[in-house]
């Protein structure tokens, strides 16, 4: 598996998308997770875990050390506020329900400070609400409880191969523009009415434009549960999204691999 891995990951660097897009999407999907991950140039991330819950958070910890990260545990969210301040992380893992402090609140104080640090929340509330709370506040991705160890971990790769960068309230992409602080997008002067599945949809593209995400990555950004999406729901809500944004078309389709954003062609 290890050299296969290897092998992929040198084809793919030589070739790009056409050795996936030679296979149909499961295995396409499949390859690029185990092509990152597989990856040995992976650099160790500092990680703060603010989570109450000793036994899960030392779980945690085990796994990303394990996995060559260098991770510190914080109980609470006064106490990882000065942590974070005082010390530099490349990703925090933000539980939600926290004492005193809710995660929520610790993560809009972290974005007001200044403290650009890539967060993943951690939470038991599976709700589209919460999540589309974490993500307008400056979260970059959403996990919820309970999980397999090894879905965090694939969170952790996937964030860590992007380097962090200033927290902006304002994502752009060509003439698109989309307001986290009230959900609003426009095209241009005009403005596009949105579904919450929508907008959650687009923020992902948009956070990276020109990744292709496949469509097994845009359900579980979207979808929360496994047994609440099918990839074909993917190619429905992409449909919607392209007729409302218009012309010319910023959204793209890599044929057996999935979908990306970026300028128009």
């Amino acid at each position: 598996m290890f050299s296969y891995c290897f092998f992929e990951h040198d084809l793919r660097t030589r070739y790009g998308a056409k050795v996936t897009a030679l296979l149909p999407e499961r295995y396409a999907s499949w390859l690029v997770d185990c092509a990152n991950e597989c990856q040995p140039d992976q650099d160790i991330m500092r990680v703060l875990i603010v989570e109450d819950e000793t036994r899960l958070a030392r779980h945690i910890a085990s796994a990303l050390t394990e996995a060559g990260h260098d991770p510190t545990i914080i109980p609470d969210g006064e106490t990882a506020i000065g942590t974070a301040e005082e010390t530099s992380f490349d990703l925090i893992l933000l539980d939600v329900m926290l004492p005193g402090m809710d995660g929520f609140e610790v993560l809009k104080r972290l974005r007001e400070a200044g403290i650009a640090a890539r967060v993943l929340m951690l939470t038991a509330r599976g709700e589209v609400n919460d999540r589309v709370t974490g993500l307008q506040l400056g979260a970059d991705d959403y996990l919820a409880k309970p999980f397999a160890m090894q879905e965090l971990l694939a969170r952790v790769r996937a964030l860590g191969r992007r380097y962090a960068e200033e927290p902006t309230l304002i994502l752009r992409v060509s003439d698109l523009v989309l307001r986290l602080t009230d959900q609003q997008v426009h095209r241009g002067p005009r403005q596009i009415d949105l579904s919450t599945r929508e907008l959650m949809l687009l923020k992902v593209l948009m956070r990276e434009p020109g990744r292709v995400f496949t469509r097994t990555e845009l359900c579980e950004r979207v979808w929360e549960r496994q047994h609440e999406y099918d990839t074909k729901l993917v190619e429905v809500f992409i449909g919607r999204l392209r007729k409302k944004l218009g012309s010319p078309p910023l959204i793209r389709t890599q044929r057996h691999v999935g979908y990306s954003i970026g300028e128009p062609q």
